[in-house]
């Protein structure tokens, strides 16, 4: 069951986040980053000069296999421009990306045992599909293990020095609390982790539904930190599209966007900003159509990329 929790593990984390970003860019990137609650004034740089070349590239990893007919509101084309646009994303910030699948969770010795558990619990396809990125990571062979984030979730100041900074810690790490949007994890913490959300799930389990993350929200409220290998656990990820507004008038939140590592495009929040008229401005398609809006969900996170480097650049 959960233990008491070591109360100065968040404010060793920070640090080391600050840390990170201060040794990520060099002296002439002016760098005055500083977390959340302490109202950041620093604005990232379009291009980071520090970040790595060649080999020795940090890798972000997703996971996608397609839903016959599409799902969430988007059709398969749509879900497969997001994820060209979330690789394009993270190749501009220095980092190589890869696109994992389901073979390569079926290559998890447990994966025929996690498919029965989720068909007993009517898991739909969707959110298996979200339990098998679990597995596909679980398999990789890289000891120092490695990074994974949502195809809908896309960098603000995460570049590939910060990233590696960011690695250099052992441990599982969450940077969207109990929503697996963005992860790093030593191999070790992955298998604990991976093999922990077999055994637990069931149609019985007292979540409010089966999915991927109601189960680690689940674990974190069942266990210490220390059983599941945990070393950092903070919310650094801005919910949806960085835009507000007051009045009529609609800005690009640069305070917000500079204090978070990337911004979380979920369906949830890209419909919240489509009903909000927050959802960026894309040519061709129908104002208040909902359907148009989610299907660009690729351009308008391409939009929102470009807006950040040339709004909070300044």
């Amino acid at each position: 069951m959960k233990t008491d929790r070591n109360a100065s593990l968040g404010t060793k984390t920070k640090a080391r986040i600050v840390l990170a970003l201060l040794t990520a860019f060099t002296v002439g990137s002016l760098l005055d980053y500083v977390l959340p609650e302490q109202q950041p004034t620093r604005r990232l740089l379009e291009n980071d000069k520090t970040t790595p070349t060649g080999q020795g590239k940090p890798v972000m990893a997703t996971f996608f296999e397609p839903v016959i007919g599409g799902c969430c509101g988007m059709t398969e084309e749509g879900h497969q421009n997001l994820v060209k646009a979330w690789e394009s994303a993270w190749q501009s910030y220095g980092w190589e990306t890869k696109v994992l699948n389901e073979e390569d969770a079926k290559k998890h010795p447990r994966f025929k045992e996690l498919e029965q558990k989720l068909i007993e619990a009517d898991v739909n396809g969707y959110n298996q599909r979200c339990f098998w990125r679990w597995l596909a990571m679980a398999m990789d062979t890289d000891l120092n293990g490695g990074w994974m984030s949502d195809y809908d979730f896309f960098p603000l100041t995460l570049t590939a020095k910060v990233g590696k900074e960011l690695a250099a810690n052992p441990g599982f790490k969450s940077w969207s609390s109990h929503v697996p949007t963005l992860l790093h994890s030593d191999h070790h913490s992955w298998n604990v982790m991976t093999d922990l959300m077999i055994d637990t799930v069931s149609k019985d389990l007292d979540v409010e539904f089966i999915s991927d993350m109601y189960l680690l929200k689940y674990l974190y409220e069942h266990y210490s930190e220390a059983d599941l290998g945990i070393s950092s656990w903070e919310m650094l990820t801005y919910s949806g599209f960085p835009y507000k507004k007051e009045g009529d008038d609609i800005y690009f939140d640069c305070a917000g966007a500079t204090a978070r590592l990337g911004a979380h495009l979920s369906h949830h929040d890209s419909r919240k900003a489509v009903n909000n008229g927050l959802f960026p401005k894309v040519e061709g398609v129908t104002e208040g159509n909902l359907g148009e809006h989610m299907n660009k969900r690729a351009e308008a996170a391409s939009i929102m990329m470009r807006t950040f480097k040339q709004t909070c650049s300044q």
